[in-house]
Order: structure tokens, then sequence, then C-alpha cells
């Protein structure tokens, strides 16, 4: 493929994609308002006057139309409204903008941990099909990712804090001990599904007549391993990453709320208890445009490192 027929595709995906991100919007928002209820419907007490005021006040009594281009207006300039209940008046952006460093810092540690395990191990295994590391890289990784997340947190939860008191309960932001678990839970689980791609990769790639013919010729098997091996063999990996990606980087529900993590999706959950319409419409904007970027890079790289991306 040429840079002038890649070029084309990239543009074509950045319109498919804006055009995907306005359709998310879209069905985000009028799904919020079909469902029973509201963000004051449940406080219970509330004088109809009251409840009448804070509907005027965020706009709530407005046509859905108005309400409808008057949000996604804001969206352009990166206005997300203010907040209904989570922190009644304060904008979404500030809300985000104080929750989304600590999933990017989770996500970030984690994804850097997650990938470095998976390609060591899944070379490791792959370089020699059958063998004794072979067998048991696949091995635990298959136990690995056969168990829920879910599993892997509670069990280190009730193992390392609970019995052992080794580390914090919390304390994400304040302490390293406090981002160890965190950080581990989602490196091993997501390390052991790279590890099995990447594993796959370097095997198909070592029982070809190409890695046969280079070694023959006596060029050191390192040098090979670098320049065929894992270029080709990171390929499964690539297409799986993106979407791996945006969800470390906006944060795992099931993580941040076990160990007690004030990231974004923290906000998300407590938003959707409490119908807060522009939170949670804001917060699945901004993993709907990180996957769908991510996503985009990963195929663009995909399309880079595949061979026959390049006849």
């Amino acid at each position: 493929m040429n840079e002038s027929d890649l070029g084309a595709r990239l543009l074509v995906r950045v319109a498919v994609s804006a055009a995907v991100l306005l359709a998310i919007f879209t069905l985000t928002f009028f799904l919020m308002r079909a469902a029973p209820g509201g963000p004051f419907q449940a406080m219970q007490g509330m004088p109809p006057e009251v409840r009448a005021n804070l509907e005027h006040r965020f706009g709530l009594d407005l046509p859905v139309a108005q309400q409808y281009f008057g949000l996604l207006s804001g969206y352009v300039t990166l206005d997300f409204g203010p907040s209904m209940t989570f922190s009644p008046g304060k904008p979404v952006s500030t809300i985000l903008a104080e929750s989304f460093p600590v999933s990017l810092e989770l996500g970030l540690w984690a994804l850097v941990l997650a990938i470095m395990l998976g390609v060591t191990l899944g070379t490791v295994a792959g370089l020699s099909p059958g063998s004794a590391a072979d067998r048991s890289v696949s091995a635990v990784a298959t136990i690995i990712v056969s168990i829920s997340i879910i599993v892997i947190a509670a069990l280190f939860r009730k193992v390392f804090i609970v019995d052992m008191k080794l580390f914090p309960p919390g304390g994400f932001t304040e302490s390293a001990a406090g981002r160890v678990l965190p950080v581990a839970t989602l490196a091993l689980a997501y390390g052991a599904i790279f590890a099995r791609l990447v594993r796959g990769g370097v095997a198909s790639a070592v029982s070809g007549k190409t890695w046969t013919a280079v070694v023959g010729r006596g060029v050191p098997r390192r040098l090979v391993v670098l320049r065929y091996v894992l270029p080709s063999a990171l390929i499964p990996m690539l297409e799986y990453l993106g979407s791996v990606t945006a969800g470390l980087l906006t944060g795992s529900f099931v993580v941040e709320t076990l160990f007690e993590v004030p990231g974004i999706a923290v906000c998300f959950v407590q938003g959707a208890a409490g119908r807060d319409y522009t939170l949670v419409s804001a917060a699945i904007m901004v993993y709907a445009a990180l996957l769908i970027g991510l996503n985009l890079v990963c195929e663009t790289l995909h399309s880079m490192l595949d061979p026959r991306g390049k006849a």
C-alpha cells in the first residue's frame, strides 16, 4: 500500500469516526431521557416548585430538540454543561479534568506493564513451540484469561489487603503502595491476553520458510526476531490494542471500585445512579472518542506493519 492510498483510507476513517461519534451522542441522549424518572425524581420530599426550578436551571424544561442541539453545540467547544446531581452546578469538564488524570495514570502504568509482560512471555513461548516454557506460559495465560478480572481484583484485595495487610485499601493518589494492586490487577489480566496473541504470532513466524532461510544464512537469531518476527507477530496484538487501551485509560469499573480509585469510572457509576445526564453523556463520549481514536491509530499501524498492505 503506497502513501497516497494510506492517506485516502485515513481520511475516510476519520469521516466515518466522526459520524459514529455523532450517532453515539444521539443514541446516548435519547436513551437517557427515555428511561423512567429523571435527575431529580429520586429526591424524596422535594417540593414540586423546587424540582421545577431545578429542571429550569438545567434546561430540562426546554423542548427536547433544543436540549439536544444545545448540548451538541457545547461539545464542539468541549463545554459539556454543568453536573446535575453528582456535583450540582459544577462544570462536567472540570469533574472529568480532575478524575481523568487518575484513570489515565492507572491505565498507562497497567498498559506499559501488560505490553512488557505479554510481549516478553509471548516471544519466549513462541520461539520454542511445545517446550516447557511454552506450555507453562500458555497454561498460566489461559488460566488468567479464563477467570474474570473481578475475581483477580477480589482475590488480590482479600489476600494482600484484608488478610496480609500489605497494602492500603485505597489511596491511589496518595502513595505508591496504593497504586500497586490496581495496576498489577489490570496488567496481569491484559498481559495474559497479549502473551497469547504474541505467542501465536511468533510461533507462526518461526515455523515459516523465511525464518528457516534467514537463520540458515547465519543471521543472528536476535536480529531476526527484532526485524522479522516481532513486527509480524505484533499485528494480532495491535488489532486488539485499541479497545484495550481505551478501556484502561478511562478506568476499569471493577478495579476503580474495589480499590477505591477516584477515577472517571466512579464518576460514571455515581452519575448513572443519580441520572446525571450531562456527566454520564460526557463520560460515554470520552470513552467512545478514545476507543475510536485508538482503534484508528492501531489500524494505521497495522496497515504499515502488515506486509500485505505494502504491496
